[in-house]
């Protein structure tokens, strides 16, 4: 039986009891997945470990858990990655940071491009969605999320990442193209501008391609990272 997991802020290390005073929380273990005392989940809190708890009760909004054992978490990205991804519509955003987390990569930078037409972001609803990828997939960390940036401020901040431009008008990768590349740029749904290209160029970053065929961001995101996480 898969046992339920749920992301805790606070460092659970040198704990044996754990009372959460979330009633969104307590609501969620005793209403929707119906636990009673006895039933087991697991807690992370981004340590890179698993700690099962045992549920010992309810007492109105809160809820009391024993931890039984700590297990180090397998589901750990192989490579540390980062993902530089131009803004889109609001559900395709959500969807694309979804699916990053469950793919693995530890750094999700949004970035504004000269054909972006979304500015910003919701960053405490994305966490959210981040944190409930994670729990859903497995993992024992959470990708880090940072504020949108521009492209040449991205460039500049993280010239120390080796990464690939993605472009569909670009020579089609091949696997020694990404040996060593940590980070992938991926653009709007119109492209790159040619400026854009050339700074890229300026920086050192080669553009490659997944083939001939025009993919929606979202969907080459998930190519793209699936590529550099495996």
């Amino acid at each position: 039986m898969k046992l339920q997991r749920f992301f805790y802020e606070e460092k659970l290390n040198n704990k044996f009891s754990v009372l959460i005073t979330r009633d969104s929380f307590t609501n969620q273990l005793k209403n929707v997945f119906r636990l009673i005392k006895g039933d087991e989940i697991v807690l992370f809190d981004n340590s890179g470990f698993d700690f099962h708890c045992l549920v010992e009760g309810y007492d109105g909004d809160s809820t009391s858990l024993a931890i039984s054992k700590v297990v180090e978490n397998i589901v750990l990205p192989l490579r540390e990655t980062y993902l530089f991804v131009s803004l889109v519509k609001k559900d395709n955003f959500e969807w694309i940071i979804q699916k990053a987390t469950e793919l693995g990569v530890s750094h999700i930078i949004p970035l504004v491009s000269e054909r972006t037409e979304k500015k910003d972001i919701n960053l405490e609803r994305a966490q959210k969605i981040i944190i409930e990828a994670a729990e859903q997939s497995g993992r024992g960390t959470l990708p880090i999320l940072y504020g949108v940036v521009d492209l040449e401020s991205a460039l500049h901040t993280y010239a120390h990442v080796r990464s690939i431009a993605w472009h569909p008008l670009s020579p089609k990768f091949v696997s020694q193209d990404i040996t060593h590349i940590l980070g992938a740029y991926i653009g709007p749904e119109g492209g790159w501008s040619q400026n854009e290209l050339d700074l890229f160029k300026t920086h050192g970053i080669h553009a490659r391609s997944l083939g001939p065929q025009i993919l929606r961001s979202e969907t080459a995101v998930v190519a793209v990272i699936s590529q550099l996480v495996f």
